[in-house]
């Protein structure tokens, strides 16, 4: 069987409540000659097994029983990993409530609590938190009490003054095998993002054991987590899951995000991530819905391209587009020259400190470093040169 009917069943399984013309389809696939191994592979690497694993057993009696047991088996570990992982974070989430310190939880470790009816049913790495950059020196504090080494980052990048780097300076620090990464914008952009206050003052807490955390309200997190799937130009699928679940079960104002959207300066990332949900999976969200946040047909024709919903959908994007990608659509849907001035050096040629903390980075060659930034400025070049060659 060719592998793209690996790739629709990934699809198909990677739902929460997959409609009964899904699961009709989903049966038609198991009765094929099926690649088990690279399904198996290939929900590991979108980030889905536990997904698949829920909606298999549905249809247990098509799926072979080593396949089952395995798919079993990656769940149960997901399931002890995320039940240790929360367990060990209680003792920072009730210290840096108790000193009223702002910091909220975000990405996997807010939806597997919040969106999703079983922990184990999202997979994350690491623990993303978004502290307020005032509150910073004060939660490092609570981590070094805590016994947390930083295991990345570099403090001399930081600079509560400069919010245009605030994006440079998201350090990894670990204890017993826990990773917590910090962020110090909400969005994630790369250049300052003006309705940040309202971003807090619209916090609210969830339960994790015996304490509570802060999570963003949820349409501040559907734009976070658009955006951080455009900038990893959406390679695993479980960030476009995310992203339909919450619209769907989220309980989002959608009128209050679209203005928070159109505030940010944001609309591309936002829109275009609303109309792949429909592209993977036809009627999710209600007709029209992603109007609201259409930008300018210019902005979307350069979406189409640069991320087309085939290749998404077919899980075959092989141009990965940098990092900074909605930044840029940002600043240009501000038309604020003055500020994309003031931004792009910092985009383009961040500090040296964050550049050395890139692979091979720290001690190399003054040559190599000035590899490192120019292979920065052109990538954008050279990708869309590859891409104009390359079928939609």
């Amino acid at each position: 069987m060719p592998p793209s009917s690996v790739n629709r069943l990934l699809l198909l399984a990677s739902r929460l409540e997959p409609g009964p013309a899904e699961l009709r389809e989903t049966a038609d696939i198991l009765a094929g000659d099926l690649d088990w191994d690279g399904l198996i592979g290939g929900a590991e690497r979108e980030g889905v097994l536990p997904l698949l694993y829920r909606n298999l057993k549905r249809l247990a009696s098509a799926v072979p029983g080593p396949v089952l047991d395995a798919l079993q088996a990656g769940y149960l570990r997901n399931l002890a990993r995320n039940t240790r992982l929360y367990k060990s974070l209680e003792p920072f989430l009730e210290a840096v409530r108790r000193r009223g310190l702002r910091t909220a939880l975000t990405k996997g470790s807010r939806l597997a609590l919040t969106l999703y009816p079983d922990i184990a049913l999202r997979s994350f790495w690491d623990v993303d938190v978004i502290v307020h950059p005032s509150d910073w020196p004060a939660v490092r504090n609570v981590l070094a009490d805590l016994g947390y080494e930083e295991a990345s980052g570099d403090a001399r990048i930081f600079d509560p003054e400069k919010t245009a780097l605030h994006w440079a300076y998201c350090p990894y620090f670990k204890k017993d095998g826990v990773f917590l990464e910090f962020h110090l914008t909400c969005l994630g952009l790369h250049v300052p993002c003006p309705p940040d206050e309202d971003v807090w003052a619209g916090v609210r807490p969830v339960a994790v054991g015996r304490t509570e955390a802060a999570v963003l309200a949820p349409e501040h997190e559907l734009c976070h987590l658009c955006i951080h799937a455009q900038q990893h130009s959406y390679q695993r699928l479980f960030w476009l899951t995310d992203i339909a679940e919450l619209a769907l079960r989220g309980g989002l104002d959608w009128d209050r995000a679209a203005v928070f959207c159109r505030r940010a300066g944001i609309r591309a990332p936002v829109y275009h991530a609303l109309r792949l949900v429909n592209v993977l999976w036809p009627g999710t969200l209600p007709r029209g819905l992603a109007a609201g946040f259409e930008p300018g047909p210019l902005t979307r024709a350069g979406l189409r391209r640069l991320w087309p919903g085939p290749a998404v959908a077919g899980r075959s994007m092989t141009h990965v587009w940098p990092f900074y990608m909605p930044s840029l659509f940002s600043l240009w849907e501000r038309k604020d020259i003055a500020g994309a001035l003031r931004s792009l050096p910092g985009i383009l040629f961040p500090p040296r400190a964050w550049m050395d903390q890139l692979p091979g980075g720290a001690g190399e060659r003054r040559r190599s470093l000035f590899e490192r930034y120019g292979g920065r400025l052109l990538r954008p070049v050279i990708t869309a040169a590859k891409r104009l060659v390359t079928k939609p």
